[in-house]
């Protein structure tokens, strides 16, 4: 931290002792001086024809040491930060999204071997459930569709498990805090 702090201060008085800053400086010193000027001897009505204005050259020097300065800051912020959290929440955003759509896609994938699967391969799911849960009256979906893609490596949907459990009659979905269970009838 004390590092990081050191380097803060080195670049903040590089940036107080460059020629730039002083052009900078000098100028906004000549802007001050000319509206205390003006307002010291302004008086209604009457024009102020004072000569201390700033030149054409000294704002054209003013806004180059303005966009140098400005070049430098952003260098060193460059340098101390090299990436925002905004852009690394993004990252893991984006990262995020293409995992999950990877996992989309091979779950349809799955479903779509399963649709052309002929029907004699198939387990019923009554035969199913009552080989993998023969004596349990309440058990997780989310076991279910586990040991489902374990015995036939197939991803089913809980939406499509549901349907498939429920047309059993034998069988009833339940879902307590956002958890599905499969209820014995």
């Amino acid at each position: 931290m004390d590092k990081d702090c050191d380097m803060v201060y080195k670049n903040i008085s590089d940036i107080y002792k460059s020629e730039e800053f002083k052009t900078y400086d000098n100028f906004v010193s000549l802007a001050a001086m000319c509206v205390w000027e003006i307002r010291d001897k302004d008086r209604r009505g009457k024009v102020w024809h004072e000569q201390i204005k700033p030149t054409a050259s000294d704002l054209k020097k003013a806004i180059d040491a303005l966009v140098i300065l400005a070049g430098k800051v952003s260098e060193y912020n460059a340098k101390m930060n090299p990436q925002c959290s905004k852009c690394k929440a993004a990252i893991r955003k984006y990262n995020y999204s293409v995992k999950e759509i990877e996992r989309m896609r091979n779950d349809y994938e799955d479903l779509k071997k399963e649709a052309e699967k002929p029907a004699e391969n198939k387990m019923n799911m009554l035969e199913f459930l009552n080989k993998n849960h023969p004596t349990a009256d309440d058990f997780l979906l989310s076991d279910v569709k586990k040991k489902y893609k374990e015995t036939f490596g197939i991803v089913k949907t809980f939406d499509i498990l549901t349907e498939e459990i429920e047309a059993t009659k034998i069988f009833k979905i339940s879902r307590i805090h956002n958890v599905y269970h499969v209820k014995r009838l």
